[in-house]
């Protein structure tokens, strides 16, 4: 398996493992050594105190050696660890004065690993003069081996449950503090599937707290929003209904009179023709006329709403200023200003419509609105990280926008307009009172988008 394939749970438990196998690998190897140090000390001490005691104990003993002094000498050694005495008989055999060893041996490896095969330890012969003859003293090492062996073979026992005891805690540790992670994983699932419905649940851990709470803010952000663009789709598909049947009632209302009046004068044309009344059809021809220009007058009006023709003419900043003096002369009881610095009519297209539709929208909304005696529009530019941006902002010293109240069809459009152009949509309270309108948009309307 991949390490970089390994879950975050897998990865932990194997940092905690591993740090708990090198300790116990370490204090394995320290016992070891000491567990060596000790078993070749003591087995030299076991010698020399040995030695010390066969030569007292067989300081009155005299040959030949009765079987009552052999069992006398062998009770008196009983005692002796890790050692084998041994005497010569009369006969020249070697007996056996102690038992040897009596634990199970332990295994080969082991004992070639606390004492090693080049470890040799030498034999103790004593030799009397006079009636007793030789003794051998020779070190056991197996008994000595066999105890370190029992001692280090349930360390190891108690190594083992505690690796998997700590195993064990760890994993049911990290179960239950990473569902925090799961709850969050599941909570992303269901963000995918676009359902902002349940929030995750905000765990004791304090570190992880305050990512899932943010989290949810998010969840909260996004039904918002979601449910903001749902009402605004509705609103959209509102308005664009309201400006069809606009412009059907405005084709019925305005052009259908006009078209039935020249089909009238085409009428009456006729009979002044096959009468040849000149003055009749000259009076015909003018009313023709007539109903021409007015009907041309509806339809570039009603183009103008649909696409302003203004910018393909004149370019933005002549469009704004006449847009500025248009309401000039239509309100003039109020002060209109226009401060337009720094703006390009070489901007992508769709940043020109939307700046001329904000301002268009703005101007109309404190025209009807606002009750206000000034408005000011100013368009300027800035740079933001190498991208040029055009700022508008259109204030007016009016009654403003009460607290709480929802934007217009208007304002609705305007504010998803600036962000398909990934701008900046913002209400605020102009600088003399009244409401300020701010917008925000890349000139080459494609940031953030």
């Amino acid at each position: 398996m991949r390490l970089g394939r390994l879950s975050l749970k897998l990865r932990l438990l194997f940092i905690v493992v591993g740090i708990l196998g090198l300790g116990l690998a370490g204090a394995a190897a320290i016992i070891l050594h000491n567990a060596r140090a000790a078993t070749i000390e003591e087995i030299e001490a076991n010698l020399d105190f040995s030695q010390e005691l066969v030569r007292f104990l067989v300081a009155d003993v005299d040959r030949p050696l009765a079987p009552d002094a052999l069992a006398a000498l062998s009770a008196a050694f009983e005692d002796l660890r890790h050692v084998q005495v041994e005497i010569e008989s009369d006969t020249g055999e070697w007996l056996r004065l102690t038992s040897g060893a009596h634990a199970e041996p332990a295994p080969v490896w082991f004992q070639h690993l606390i004492v090693p095969p080049s470890q040799v330890f030498d034999t103790i012969r004593i030799t009397r003069g006079g009636s007793l003859g030789r003794i051998r003293i020779t070190a056991l090492t197996d008994d000595e081996v066999a105890e370190v062996w029992r001692d280090v073979y349930d360390l190891f026992w108690l190594a083992a449950w505690l690796m998997v005891s700590v195993s064990a805690l760890t994993w049911l540790g990290l179960w239950f503090g990473l569902k925090p992670l799961r709850d969050l994983h599941a909570g992303f699932a269901r963000l995918a599937a676009g359902d902002f419905s349940r929030p995750v649940g905000v765990p004791a851990v304090p570190e992880l707290a305050d990512t899932q709470s943010k989290f949810n803010h998010v969840v909260d952000a996004l039904r918002e929003s979601t449910r903001q663009r749902r009402l605004l789709t509705q609103k959209l598909v509102t308005m664009q209904e309201e400006e069809r049947r606009a412009i059907a009632r405005e084709l019925h209302d305005e052009m259908a009179p006009y078209l039935f009046g020249i089909r009238t004068d085409m009428q009456a044309l006729s009979w002044s023709l096959a009468r040849d009344d000149r003055d009749g059809v000259e009076a015909r021809i003018d009313s023709v006329q007539a109903h021409v220009d007015l009907i041309q007058q509806r339809v570039r009006r009603m183009l103008g709403r649909l696409r302003p023709a203004v910018l393909d003419d004149f370019g933005l900043r002549e469009s704004l200023m006449y847009l500025v003096e248009d309401w000039r002369e239509r309100c003039p009881q109020m002060a209109w200003r226009a401060r337009l610095r720094s703006v390009d009519d070489d901007l992508d297209d769709a940043v020109q419509v939307t700046v001329y539709r904000a301002v268009q929208e703005c101007l109309t909304n404190a025209a009807r609105h606002s009750g206000a005696t000034a408005v000011t529009v100013a368009v300027s530019s800035t740079v933001r990280d190498d991208v040029l941006w055009l700022e508008i902002e259109v204030a007016d010293d009016g009654v403003g926008m009460t607290e709480g109240a929802s934007l217009g069809l208007g304002l609705t459009g305007l504010q998803e307009r600036v962000a398909a152009l990934g701008g900046d949509f913002d209400l605020a309270r102009g600088g003399s009172g009244g409401l300020a309108v701010r917008l925000a948009i890349p000139a080459c309307g494609s940031v953030g988008v």
